[in-house]
């Protein structure tokens, strides 16, 4: 028995106003493929499957025909809802996608209901040889109780001691209902001692230092999302699965994959594998001739366009800065090689920043709230703690 973990499509992600579209069905082609290849019985998607709770409606189409594609193979999948997704949303179709072998969980249905997150894996006999635990994204009401005049500190103790108290239950019902088969955990969180970048928000208030491993260690193996590098949390028991494309400047030299988990004689024996690359993401940073440079040694390794965001800084007040800039434009457009997607111009002298996203010229219709919020805190110190309160707000205005 073979499942395969993959979490943070983030479908409909917009990069600087540049549309992944193209990077993620690139993805899913080659994630169709590898199933078929390795014989996958079963794919796990860690949560975030889009990248907002409202999802346009080419964003839903992508997401249903991979699954229609998937049925095709013959391979079930298990997938929950992250920070990112609207929990009725992904529920909404759960007993059509139930008929063609995908099980979704979008809204914790709460301590009392937990075997309601137990999924069998069964055989080809219809044996069962494994069981997975689906907890999607845990919102505050799940794991703790609100107090009057509570501080930052006492709401983050107030998550820890809750979320501990919520997979020590989750474990123990696990283990008691399904004492002698391997026990799989699934989950959209942040851990302690994983490292994240600025493409990753996390909405719990206070979970900047994670949720400790220990607490969390109540399964053969754990497979997490929301950290999209896919780093190792507890050797071989709990890791994150990874996003499956760079979906952030920073992310550019990581090598995406997937878990493989390999169920054998009662044992997990987990894998990877790399995920190829379709993009390059460069960041560049120097004088306006400099970053001229830099661009001619670049070269397009992919198939799709290279993405640059460039950070030019002068000593001194040039007005020639803008028009090169312009120029530098006007020749990458000529080319399907190279688009410039944002732009900083930093005088230290006059300690002036000129930002030049391309989100500014975007039409209200075609933006998002979360894509107007960001941009309007763009620079401010506080940005991820603000991305934190509105996420919060969104996903209760979602559900209310």
């Amino acid at each position: 028995m073979k499942l395969l973990v993959t979490a943070d499509w983030h479908i409909g992600k917009k990069l600087h106003n540049v549309d992944l579209r193209e990077d993620m069905l690139m993805f899913f082609d080659w994630l169709l493929e590898t199933i078929k290849i390795e014989r996958i019985n079963y794919l796990l998607v860690a949560g975030d499957i889009f990248d907002n709770n409202n999802p346009s409606n080419d964003s839903i189409k992508i997401y249903y025909n991979f699954l229609v594609k998937l049925d095709q193979l013959d391979c079930k999948a298990i997938i929950i809802a992250g920070n990112h997704d609207s929990p009725p949303f992904i529920d909404a179709p759960k007993e059509l996608l139930a008929a063609h072998h995908v099980t979704v969980i979008g809204l914790f249905p709460g301590i009392q209901n937990v075997e309601q997150i137990f999924i069998p894996i069964c055989n080809e006999k219809k044996e069962m040889v494994a069981v997975v635990a689906a907890i999607p994204f845990l919102q505050d009401r799940f794991v703790r109780q609100v107090g009057e005049g509570e501080g930052a500190k006492e709401m983050e103790e107030k998550i820890k001691q809750g979320m501990k108290a919520l997979f020590s239950k989750i474990g123990l019902a696990l283990r008691e209902k399904y004492p002698n088969i391997p026990r799989i955990g699934m989950a959209h969180l942040y851990a302690q001692g994983s490292t994240t970048n600025e493409t990753e928000r996390e909405i719990q208030v206070g979970n900047q230092d994670g949720i400790a491993s220990d607490d969390l260690d109540q399964f053969d193996f754990l497979a997490l999302g929301h950290i999209h590098t896919g780093q190792t949390v507890k050797t071989g028991k709990i890791q994150y699965a990874s996003s499956p494309i760079s979906l952030g400047f920073t992310e550019n030299r990581y090598n995406h994959k997937v878990l493989v988990l390999d169920i054998v004689n009662d044992k997990i024996i987990p894998s990877e594998i790399n995920i190829p690359k379709n993009r390059s993401l460069y960041q560049l940073k120097g004088t306006m001739d400099e970053i001229l440079n830099q661009i001619q040694v670049l070269k397009k390794k992919y198939d799709l366009q290279v993405l640059l965001d460039i950070n030019i800084e002068e000593e001194e007040y040039d007005p020639k800065v803008m028009t090169k800039l312009e120029e530098l434009k006007s020749d990458l457009s000529k080319t399907d090689e190279m688009k410039i997607i944002n732009t900083r111009i930093k005088y230290k002298n006059k300690g002036i920043t000129h930002f030049n996203d391309t989100t500014n010229n975007d039409l209200i219709m075609d933006l998002n709230p979360t894509q107007v919020f960001e941009t309007l805190i763009e620079g401010r110190s506080d940005k991820n703690k603000l991305m934190e309160i509105f996420s919060t707000i969104l996903t209760d205005l979602n559900q209310a």
